[in-house]
This record gives structure tokens, C-alpha cells and sequence, in this order.
């Protein structure tokens, strides 16, 4: 595996752009990340308090359903600010209380001492410039201001028995990571916010653990087709390999162990 993954890195040219939601199976993707995740983000943004009259920064929209979401807790007088470089699935909610704005993320600079709450899910470790961006971020909080971050740690994948759903993870797992995705990046964070400043910083990992048919096995299946054509094209996979996993993944009696969605929190000091 190790020496498949040296060889990757110059045949995925405009892998990561293919994995975007501007398709009808890209937006069913993004869609299966709502099912899977927003419950957690939801308990998560609870526990750090927002609320009516809050100002919010949102960085990458994905499908919009936490944008949404957002807007709904802070209306009428809060404000949310929603940027990512597809805005498609969003952009029909802007209004008073949602702005929603077209900008790549490495681009994005946001005002400082602005924001109560700054929030991104499953982007900043897709980006080569991620230190930096958690730094505009930091600087970005109000005072008394809090940064939630959550990425897919994808260590408890590897639990699963051997078989096509395993043989699957482990060639997306070499996929990702040598198109420069920090798989284990989040793991990191609660050092990274204690050494810009932040208080009260606390993580947590929920590991999924799923059957076939619920959201979270359609966003395995779904990322998987994605990388089906760049498996094929370096012969990382058999077909007969894929439709085992597929079929394995629309199975309601096949359980399989998932990511972990990775959790961290820090909030900046009073002035």
C-alpha cells in the first residue's frame, strides 16, 4: 500500500474538485452528511450556548443545513455569514438573518473581534493552508467568542472485519491522504488552541457506528462511487470488489464501524 501511495499523487489531478457537490450525486453526498452529522453539530453548538442576538461565521456551507440552522437560533437579531466556493444549496436562504457569501475558503479573511460563534465541518483539512486559517479564525472571535471545528478522524474505520467494505476504506484512506487531506489532523487541534490563546478547551470523538441503508452508509457509498473511476484508472479496485461494498452498504443487517466526528472547542478570553 505504502508504495500505491507514492505513485497516487500525480494521477489525481482534479480528484479533489470531482469530490465537490456541484453534481446530482455530489449534492446526494452532501446530503448524507446532514443525516450523519448535524445532529452531533447541533448538541455540540447547543452546549456552547447560542443563541438569539448571536453573530455566527460559518466556513464551507456543504448542503446549507446548518447555516439554516443557525439562523434559526439567532433569529431575528443575530446574524449568520455562510462562505464557501459553491453556495447552491444555500443561497435560497439568504436573508436578513443568513448572509451567504460565494469565496474560495484559503481566500477568506474575516473581520476580527467579530464573531460569537465560528464553525466549520469537514473542510479545513482538506486545505494545505489550515494553520493558517484556524489563526484567522481565532482572531476572528469576539471577545468571549467560541470556535467549534469538527473533522472525520478515520482510525475507528479500521476496526471492521476484513472484506469489501474494508478493502474499500483502506484504498480511500491511501486516496485521501495522497491528495493531501490531514486524515489525523484533527487530533491535533486542542494543542493548536491552546497555543493561539483560547480557554475552556475541550474535544471529544463520536464514533459512528451504523447499518446499511441509514444516511451515514449512503455517504460511505456515495464517496466511494467518486472514487471509483480514479480506483479503476490506477486498477486499485475490481468492479466486482465495488458492487461487493456497495451492496454491503444497502444491507439494513450489515453493521460496520464508521469515522469518528472529531469535536474541538475553545473559546476566547474575556476582555
Amino acid at each position: 500500500m505504502t508504495a500505491q501511495v507514492e505513485t497516487m499523487e500525480a494521477k489525481l489531478q482534479g480528484y479533489k474538485q470531482d469530490l465537490g457537490g456541484s453534481s446530482a450525486q455530489g449534492r446526494q453526498r452532501l446530503l448524507a452528511i446532514a443525516g450523519m452529522a448535524d445532529h452531533i453539530t447541533h448538541r455540540r453548538m447547543e452546549g456552547l450556548g447560542i443563541q438569539e442576538g448571536w453573530r455566527c461565521l460559518e466556513v464551507g456551507c456543504g448542503s446549507g443545513s446548518i447555516a439554516r440552522w443557525m439562523s434559526y437560533r439567532v433569529a431575528p437579531h443575530g446574524h449568520v455569514l455562510t462562505v464557501d466556493p459553491d453556495t447552491q444549496y444555500v443561497a435560497d436562504a439568504a436573508g436578513a438573518t443568513l448572509e451567504v457569501r460565494q469565496q474560495t475558503i484559503p481566500s477568506l479573511r474575516p473581520p476580527e473581534k467579530t464573531f460569537d460563534l465560528v464553525h466549520s465541518r469537514m473542510e479545513l483539512q482538506q486545505l494545505p493552508e489550515r494553520e493558517e486559517l484556524v489563526e484567522r479564525l481565532v482572531a476572528s472571535l469576539k471577545p468571549g467568542g467560541w470556535l467549534l471545528l469538527e473533522e472525520l478522524e478515520t482510525f475507528s474505520l479500521f476496526q471492521n472485519d476484513t472484506g469489501p467494505f474494508l478493502q474499500v476504506v483502506e484504498i480511500m484512506h491511501a486516496m485521501v491522504r495522497a491528495a493531501g487531506t490531514a486524515v489525523d489532523w484533527a487530533r491535533t487541534l486542542p494543542r493548536t488552541f491552546q497555543r493561539l490563546g483560547l480557554r475552556n478547551v475541550n474535544a471529544e470523538g463520536e464514533m459512528l457506528f451504523f447499518s446499511g441503508g441509514t444516511p451515514t452508509a449512503e455517504f460511505h457509498r456515495l464517496t466511494g462511487e467518486q472514487h471509483w473511476p480514479y480506483a479503476e484508472k490506477m486498477r486499485l479496485l475490481t468492479r466486482e470488489q465495488f458492487d461487493q461494498y456497495s451492496a454491503s452498504l444497502r444491507d439494513p443487517n450489515a453493521w460496520f464501524y464508521g469515522p469518528t466526528i472529531f469535536g474541538v472547542w475553545g473559546q476566547r478570553p474575556p476582555a
